[in-house]
């Protein structure tokens, strides 16, 4: 089944942006292979800081980033913000598929690491847009 391009693929609501632990981006089963063109924030329950936080293939930061280590996710100053972060070099042209994103129990799963925590407790919604190219 072939969704329409630009559409949400998955979802984390209540990221955690003071944990440096992996935190899981399933996919939903049906869903086997997709391509990214935006990774958007928003809801964010306080302002997160500038410390780097980015979305990984695979656990323990594995794999090639996903999102510019350059982001800057500061913007989030009110629930109401929304900030699309920017793609790193093949992002929003990679084919993700098994071959190279993490499948656990048949879905696949990215991941958001941050590298350290931040001192103010922080949430936000996290919705990975793109297509679905399943078969």
């Amino acid at each position: 089944m072939l969704t329409p391009a630009n559409t949400i693929l998955a979802k984390l609501f209540s990221a955690d942006f003071n944990s440096i632990a992996d935190q899981a981006i399933q996919f939903p089963k049906l869903i086997t292979a997709f391509n990214i063109t935006a990774i958007l924030i928003t809801n964010a329950s306080a302002e997160p800081d500038n410390r780097r936080r980015r979305f990984y293939p695979t656990t323990a930061k594995g794999g090639t980033a996903i999102v510019a280590n350059s982001q800057v996710y500061s913007s989030l100053t009110t629930s109401a913000k929304l900030l699309s972060a920017t793609l790193a070099a093949g992002g929003a042209t990679t084919r993700y598929s098994s071959a190279n994103v993490d499948n656990i129990s048949g879905y696949l799963t990215l991941y958001l690491s941050l590298t350290s925590a931040q001192s103010v407790a922080a949430t936000a919604d996290v919705y990975v847009i793109g297509s679905n190219l399943s078969a």
